[in-house]
């Protein structure tokens, strides 16, 4: 599983770090969610009822560990997911509209890929049918259709078993 806190580097030099949500990033994480998803949950259902999405994702975030990603001391996106031995699901990952394409999404999730990769487990979340667009990005990475529900794809990512695993660097500096 990816530390409570992990630094990222990426292009530019600029350093994201993911930080564990708590009750006072409730409201950032409802308005990034509805920022992103009402135009497929109006799609889907053919509405958004804000008591309604209130009151859902009021229980949903008491049930979901989100991280909060950070960029220049700035909150542009959360990351939830859960691992066993067998698999890592990934509930959310969402960006900031205005930090969308610039790589942020990718480079997190290439860090959950590679992680899973290590482990030897897949990789499995869902994806709304009308939100193509994350279809695109899921598919882009690898992540192949194992089935469907009313609503959702259902999508996983198997580990390469033919890609050994390498000491990790603290290992092999142990070893000198």
């Amino acid at each position: 599983m990816l530390d409570i806190i992990n630094k990222f580097y990426w292009k530019g030099g600029q350093i994201y770090i993911l930080k564990i949500a708590t009750q006072e990033d409730y409201n950032f994480i409802y308005n990034l969610n509805k920022a992103n998803i009402e135009d497929y949950v109006i799609k889907t259902w053919g509405n958004w009822n804000e008591d309604f999405q209130r009151e859902f994702f009021s229980r949903y975030f008491q049930t979901i560990e989100f991280q909060i990603i950070v960029v220049n001391d700035k909150n542009v996106g959360i990351v939830a997911f859960s691992q066993n031995e067998k698999s890592t699901v990934i509930d959310e990952i969402q960006i900031l509209p205005e930090y969308q394409n610039k790589g942020i999404g990718t480079l997190i999730l290439s860090d959950i890929i590679a992680n899973a990769q290590k482990t030897k487990i897949e990789i499995n979340l869902k994806v709304l049918k009308v939100n193509f667009i994350a279809q695109n990005f899921y598919n882009k990475l690898g992540f192949k259709k194992i089935g469907d529900t009313e609503t959702h794809f259902l999508l996983s990512k198997k580990p390469n078993l033919n890609i050994p695993n390498y000491p990790d660097i603290e290992s092999r500096e142990s070893r000198h």
